[in-house]
């Protein structure tokens, strides 16, 4: 009987042994697993032929969990590389911090993100830490203080011998706990200056060549004057020297020479409206109303030139704030190009129309004309650029100028053969 009892016994005690291994085993290979994703060691495998069938499932589990949070660590990283990258290339300065550092002038965290052209814009080395590069920035770090909430502002910078202006943008953004500032920063000044630049050039361009143009025939007139009242020894000759036909040339010389002179005047006078353009005196306006007068003022020379002028339906309670006759002025304008656009088109149309968004109010001129090819759009609002024959090349800069005056614009969207759109933004 007791060797039953100690058979069983035994039998009990084996039985407890394995089922405490098995446990082991199990909890071992757990922490294994565990520790293989806390410390992200990828390289762990679990062996299921090593183990009894039951673990084969669990063990397969394991390596497939390792191989999926690998995936995704290689796919963050890529990702992350990615964007870095672009961030790096892209011509915008770019700071990330965290917000307490900010205020933390012995911080020694380490930015999280500084890219090349934050350091070219601000002459600075690649710092690592943010306390270094507020200590040779601190004019920054003011602007930035001031903007700790969110904002963006235009902050110059720099010595006497080179400026700078920065657009400067703060944003705040809370990544999980803890707040950041995402700083970016952009030198507007030199690309101002270059744009300026470029008009300029085109500017003295357009100058040039219409002096050039009046000058020539001045010039060569000037000189055959000077042949038909000098000898061939280049003395002046007396009145009783020249005959009729002598006479007669000069005096066609010197009315040619006139005609010239007084179409550089008006080239000068042209010159000086397009710059001496009249402060608005804005008032409120009717869109309706305004334009209704427009097409009344217009239709006798559109019909003129077999142009159907339309007035589209407005909403009555359309309205801007400009000044009534220089608006005016931009329509008409504009209205004139249309019809010399038109020349040679069957059915030919201008309509007005008006459209309201939520921030502005534009009014659009549209004509079914010959359109304005992609080479000469950025060309037509340059002073004194023109493709009429005996235009002067200042009425759309001058119409682009009343825009601008109104803190509005005006812009320009064609299709050639179909289509040609002036747009008068006005900011509600």
């Amino acid at each position: 009987m007791w060797f039953s009892t100690a058979g069983i016994g035994l039998l009990i005690l084996i039985q407890v042994l394995f089922l405490i291994k098995y446990v082991n085993n199990t909890n071992y290979s757990l922490v294994k697993f565990l520790e293989a994703l806390k410390n992200e060691d990828y390289a762990v495998y679990f062996s299921p032929s090593k183990k009894g069938h039951s673990f084969i499932k669990v063990y397969e589990d394991f390596n497939l969990i390792i191989k999926k949070f690998e995936k995704n660590k290689i796919e963050k990283e890529a990702q992350y590389t990615y964007f870095k990258y672009i961030l790096e290339h892209v011509n915008l300065g770019i700071i990330s911090i965290k917000k307490e550092d900010l205020f933390n002038e012995h911080s020694n965290e380490e930015i999280p993100f500084l890219n090349r052209a934050a350091c070219k814009i601000l002459q600075q080395p690649q710092h690592k830490y943010w306390h270094r590069l507020a200590h040779n920035v601190p004019w920054l770090v003011v602007e930035i203080k001031n903007l700790k909430n969110g904002g963006k502002i235009l902050v110059d910078f720099g010595d006497e011998t080179e400026r700078k202006q920065l657009s400067l943008e703060v944003i705040e953004l809370q990544l999980l706990t803890t707040p950041y500032l995402i700083i970016t920063f952009q030198d507007i000044r030199s690309e101002i200056e270059q744009k300026e630049t470029e008009a300029w050039h085109n500017v003295i361009k357009i100058l040039a060549h219409e002096m050039l143009n009046s000058f020539t025939p001045v010039s060569s007139l000037a000189s055959t004057i000077k042949t038909l009242t000098e000898n061939e020894n280049g003395e002046t000759l007396s009145l009783n020297q020249l005959d009729a036909e002598d006479i007669s040339d000069i005096h066609i010389a010197a009315t040619t020479i006139k005609k010239r002179s007084d179409g550089l005047l008006d080239f000068v006078k042209d010159y000086r409206t397009i710059s001496n353009v009249p402060i608005p005196q804005l008032n409120k306006i009717n869109v309706k109303q305004f334009l209704s007068g427009i097409k009344t003022l217009m239709t006798p020379l559109t019909e003129k030139a077999h142009v159907n002028l339309k007035l589209l339906p407005i909403p009555p309670n359309s309205t801007i704030n400009a000044d009534s006759k220089l608006i005016e002025q931009v329509l008409i304008n504009l209205i004139n190009n249309s019809i010399h656009a038109l020349e040679g088109k069957e059915n030919s149309t201008i309509e007005m129309s008006c459209n309201i968004e939520l921030d502005k109010t534009v009014i659009l001129i549209n004509d079914n004309g010959f359109g304005i090819e992609e080479k000469i759009m950025n060309q037509i609002f340059i002073p004194f650029y023109t493709t009429k024959k005996n235009g002067s090349g200042i009425g759309l800069s001058l119409s682009k100028n009343i825009m601008k005056k109104h803190g509005g614009n005006l812009l320009v969207s064609s299709e050639v053969g179909v289509h040609t759109q002036f747009s008068l933004v006005f900011q509600n």
